[in-house]
């Protein structure tokens, strides 16, 4: 399977793995923090978007969770999609809001998702269907089932 945007995730080949971008605890996506003030962005840029400063924009793991901003249901999809499927805007913890689409392993139903809950990265196929099941990307599922249970 290949990565959609490999330059913007990171998956650690095994659990635990340590990279030149830091501790990794699980899948991240790659962004870019400017040294001069500060700012986080995904995906990764070279100039700084706040204060317009280049050669400033490091790479950083971001993503590995976040917080539902706003959802809604696809009821009709493009080529290589299945609907129904979620859709998604996150508030990642370091700044930036990124679209996104829900995991699979999330039911696609009214009430399985509440705008403000706690979400964790997943990477998977992109779409069940011929054209997208060899590609991978990043996704995003609730990081706690209704029970309250962690997704193992």
């Amino acid at each position: 399977m290949n990565l959609l945007h490999p330059a913007s995730v990171h998956v650690p080949s095994e659990p635990g793995e340590g990279s030149e971008l830091g501790s990794v605890l699980g899948p991240a996506l790659v962004g870019s923090r400017c040294d001069a003030c500060g700012q986080v962005v995904f995906p990764k840029i070279p100039v700084c978007p706040a204060c317009h400063r280049n050669g400033t924009m490091k790479d950083v793991q971001i993503g590995r969770t976040a917080r539902l901003f706003s959802h809604t249901i696809a009821r009709s999809a493009p080529k290589g999609f299945r609907a129904p499927f979620f859709q998604a805007f996150v508030d990642l913890p370091e700044g930036p809001r990124i679209f996104t689409l829900i995991g699979a392993e999330c039911p696609v139903e009214d009430g399985a998702l509440q705008d403000g809950m706690e979400m964790r990265l997943v990477i998977e196929t992109l779409a069940d269907t011929p054209e997208n099941r060899d590609l991978a990307t990043y996704k995003y599922v609730p990081a706690a089932r209704r029970n309250g249970a962690r997704h193992a």
